[in-house]
């Protein structure tokens, strides 16, 4: 596999866990307050079960979309800018939503 193919696929892997309206709903949230956040906080926020929002979280942060950082007994979420396309996805997911 070429690198310009494992890029192709970390982008299709990255665009298909976003892929979801309430997974956008937590970005364009984490995008707007700007900073480290806690699972109950984006649950209360955006009406979500806590289990619900857990299991998206997940699949953001396990397709490098998030970083997550425990502190104590909590895990704090925030997006990963450090990867341009992500950043650019979610740019443009909050101008035009």
């Amino acid at each position: 596999m070429t690198p310009k193919d494992e890029s192709l696929n970390e982008g299709a892997e990255i665009m298909k866990a976003i892929g979801h309206p309430a997974r956008i709903q937590i970005l364009l949230f984490l995008s707007r307050i700007n900073k480290k956040t806690s699972v109950t906080e984006i649950h209360q926020n955006l009406g979500f079960t806590q289990s619900e929002t857990s299991r998206h979280l997940s699949i953001l942060k396990n397709n490098h979309v998030l970083h997550c950082k425990k502190e104590g007994s909590n895990s704090y979420y925030f997006i990963n800018v450090t990867n341009s396309l992500i950043k650019g996805l979610v740019s443009s997911l909050s101008r035009n939503l």
